[in-house]
Order: C-alpha cells, then structure tokens, then sequence
C-alpha cells in the first residue's frame, strides 16, 4: 500500500510536505465523517449489493457496517494519512507556495485509483480480518458471513470508490484546502 501511495509522487512534484500532509489530514477527516460516510454508503451500496449472496442481506446491513470498515479505511492511519499519501514528498525540504489545485487534485486522483489495484484489495481484506473486524460478531456463523461480505464486497466497495474522484475531488481541493 505504502509503495503504491509512493508511485504517486511522480504526478504533483510541486506539492510540499506540508501541503500534502495537511491534504491527506483533511482527506481522511472528510471520508471519515458522518456526512463522508453517508456519502460513500450511496456511492457503493448499490454496486456492492448486486453482488452480494442474498443471505448476507447486504442492502440492511451494508450501512450498519460500513461505518467501522470506512473507519479502518480512512481513520487517522489510514489511505489518506500523511505517511501514506506523502511518503514520497516528506523525504525532502521545500520551500514552495501554497498548493495549487491541480497539485491537490493530482496527488488525490492518483491515490484513490490504486483503491482499483487487486493486490491492494487484498491487503486491505487481510488487515481487516488480521484486525479482527469480524470478531464482533459472537457467533461464528456471523464470523463467516462477515469473512464472506468482506472478501466479496470490499473489491467492489474499493473499486466504485476509485472512480469517484469527479464527484468530489476539484471542489474538496478548492473549498476545504483552499487551494490556488
């Protein structure tokens, strides 16, 4: 995951360390808010459920749920942090301006598409089940239909989230980080 959010660098060689971390802070405060969450249900719930067996009954216990994966998605730790979306950029010194808004959206459109990447999908399955985010459900049918939601779902989730960067980036850049 670290490596992949690195090969972004290559896109915003303007953006400065500090741009970039105050980018990623706000970023994964907004995607992990209540109105973000709301937001990112609507987003995937349609094209998760589709795929979904019927007995995980995903349409009612999608947004029950979605609260604590988004949380481990997008938390203080997560794709957005500092050390993860600006790894790259805090290596070395800069003394630039402000960010532009082009640099803003760059850095946040390469991120979000690596969400697409198999590889990083599954990292984030295996993180999920290592950290035990089935396991509060006592019972271990319930453990397994979480395992089976998540190794179905998460792809999916993680996918139509990849693609939704015209839906929110350019105006996250401009309103919340006040980009030029």
């Amino acid at each position: 995951l670290i490596i992949a959010l690195a090969l972004v660098g290559a896109a915003s060689a303007e953006l400065s360390c500090e741009d970039c971390s105050m980018i990623g802070v706000k970023a994964g405060e907004a995607a992990s808010s209540e109105d973000g969450i709301k937001g990112e249900i609507e987003l995937i719930l349609g094209p998760v459920c589709e795929v979904m067996p019927a007995e995980l009954e995903c349409e009612r216990t999608l947004p029950q749920y979605w609260p604590y994966i988004a949380g481990g998605l997008f938390g203080a730790d997560g794709w957005f942090a500092p050390a993860n979306l600006c790894s790259d950029l805090c290596m070395k010194k800069s003394i630039l301006a402000a960010p532009t808004c082009d640099d803003c959206a760059m850095r946040l459109y390469g991120s979000i598409s690596y969400m697409a990447d198999e590889e990083i999908q599954i990292s984030a399955i295996n993180a999920f089940l290592e950290g035990g985010l089935c396991q509060m459900f006592p019972e271990a049918e319930d453990q397994e239909k979480c395992k089976t939601a998540l190794e179905i779902g998460l792809p999916v989730a993680m996918n139509t989230l990849a693609g939704s960067g015209d839906m929110w980036i350019n105006n996250f850049c401009k309103d919340d980080i006040g980009c030029m």
